[in-house]
C-alpha cells in the first residue's frame, strides 16, 4: 500500500515540535488543539501563564519555555522523513476513527509502514510467559482471523503478542504493532522482536506510537500503549494472562470503551490462565474459536477446513497426544522403531494434525481436535 507523506508547513512543524516535548501528554496537547485548532504557531508560542491555566505544572511549563529556545522544528521533521515515519494529527484522515472517538485518544500518532486503514481490527494480547497451550491457541486464532480479513493488533511484546504478529505474517495477513516507545529503529523494544518489527512493515503492516522517535520504553508507558490497543480495536481477545497481568489492563480499558472482550478459557491448574478464567467469571465472552469473534462482522471463516484424513497408525499416534509428548515416549508406547515414528510424525505435521514444539516434543494442532 502506498505510503503518503504530508508536506511540512509551519502549522504542522509547530504541532510536531509540541508533540516531541516529553513534558506534554496527550491531554495537554488536546487542550492546546482545542484552544488553537490549526494555528500551530500560536500554540507553539503559548505563554507560561496559559500553560499553567491548562493544567501544566510550573516545572514543566518552565522546561518547555527553555526547551523551545533551542529546538529546531525543521530538524525534527527531517529526522521523521529520514526514517520514513509519518506524523498524523487527530484531525487527519489516516487517524483511525475507532481511536478518534475513544474516551482518551492520543493527540497525534507516529506511524511507520503501510497507511493505517483498518476495517476489522481485532486485538490479541496476553502474557509474555507463553505456554505451549497459549502458543497453539494464539497461532490458530491469529491465522484464522487474518484469513477472514481481520487486521490483528498487538503490542510487539514477547510471548502472545509476538506469536500473534508472526502467525498473521505466515498467512499473508495484516498486523499492526502498537509500541510503548518511539518507532525508530534504535528504540524498538524488545530488541529480540526488532526483526519482527521490520517484517511487519515489509509485509504491509504498520508500527504505531504516540511517542516521538528516540523515546525509550519505561514502565509507565505500557498502560498508555495498552489503551491505544484497546481503543484501536473492535474487540480484544486475551489468550493467556496471570492475575495482575498487563493484558488485563488492556481488557479493562476495552470494556470501558464499550468494546467486546473475549477470553480464552484455560486449565484451572495453569497460572497463566488465572486471569483469563477470572475475566470469564466477570462477564468476558468465552473464546473457543474464531467463529465467535467473526460474528461481530457477520463473517464466517474464509476457507472452511477440509477433514484431515488419517491412516489407522496416524490415528493411533494422534490419540496418544492428549498432552504434549516427547518423541521417545511415542516410540516406547507404540513399540515402533525411531524411523517409523519419525515417518508418522512427518506425515502428521504435513497434514497439519500435529505441531512440533521443539526439542522433539509434539502436540495436537488445535485444528485437529
Amino acid at each position: 500500500m502506498e505510503k503518503v507523506f504530508v508536506q511540512w508547513d509551519k502549522n504542522r512543524l509547530c504541532w510536531l515540535t509540541l508533540a516531541w516535548f516529553d513534558g506534554f501528554g496527550a491531554r495537554t496537547l488536546r487542550k492546546l488543539r482545542a484552544l488553537y485548532s490549526n494555528q500551530g504557531d500560536r500554540a507553539y508560542n503559548v505563554s507560561r501563564e496559559t500553560l499553567i491555566s491548562l493544567g501544566v505544572n510550573s516545572n514543566h511549563a518552565d522546561k518547555f519555555i527553555s526547551w523551545r529556545k533551542d529546538v529546531v522544528p525543521e530538524m525534527l521533521a527531517r529526522r521523521l522523513d529520514a526514517e520514513k515515519i509519518r506524523f498524523v494529527l487527530e484531525c487527519e484522515d489516516e487517524f483511525p476513527s475507532y481511536l478518534k472517538h475513544s474516551s482518551d485518544p492520543p493527540a497525534c500518532l507516529f506511524i511507520r509502514g503501510a497507511t493505517l486503514q483498518l476495517n476489522r481490527p481485532i486485538a490479541i494480547v496476553g502474557t509474555r510467559a507463553i505456554t505451549s497451550y497459549g502458543f497453539r491457541v494464539t497461532k490458530f486464532l491469529s491465522r484464522e482471523l487474518a484469513l477472514a480479513g481481520c487486521e490483528i493488533i498487538s503490542g510487539l511484546a514477547l510471548g502472545i503478542d509476538g506469536c500473534a504478529h508472526e502467525s498473521v505474517l505466515e498467512v499473508g495477513g495484516k498486523t499492526v504493532a502498537v509500541l510503548a516507545n518511539g518507532c525508530s529503529d534504535a528504540t524498538i523494544y524488545p530488541r529480540h522482536n526488532f526483526p519482527l518489527a521490520k517484517r511487519i512493515m515489509e509485509k504491509g503492516g504498520s508500527l504505531v506510537s504516540e511517542l516521538p522517535p528516540g523515546t525509550c520504553s519505561f514502565k509507565h508507558l505500557f498502560p498508555l500503549r495498552n489503551r491505544i490497543i484497546a481503543s484501536l480495536s473492535v474487540a480484544t481477545i486475551v489468550v493467556e494472562a496471570a492475575e495482575g497481568s498487563g493484558s488485563l489492563i488492556t481488557a479493562k480499558l476495552a470494556l470501558e470503551e464499550n468494546r467486546d472482550v473475549f477470553a480464552v478459557p484455560g486449565p484451572i491448574t495453569s497460572m497463566q490462565s488465572g486471569g483469563t478464567n477470572n475475566l470469564i467469571k466477570l462477564g468476558a465472552i468465552p473464546c473457543t474459536g474464531p467463529e465467535e469473534v467473526l460474528k461481530l462482522f457477520e463473517l464466517e471463516q474464509e476457507k472452511p477446513r477440509e477433514p484431515i484424513i488419517l491412516t489407522d497408525e496416524e490415528r493411533s499416534l494422534i490419540d496418544m497426544l492428549d498432552r504434549p509428548l516427547h518423541k521417545d515416549e511415542l516410540i516406547r508406547a507404540m513399540e515402533k522403531s525411531p524411523a517409523e515414528i519419525s515417518s508418522l510424525l512427518t506425515s502428521l505435521e504435513l497434514k497439519g494434525a500435529i505441531e512440533h514444539e521443539g526439542a522433539n516434543i509434539y502436540s495436537r494442532s488445535i485444528s485437529s481436535h
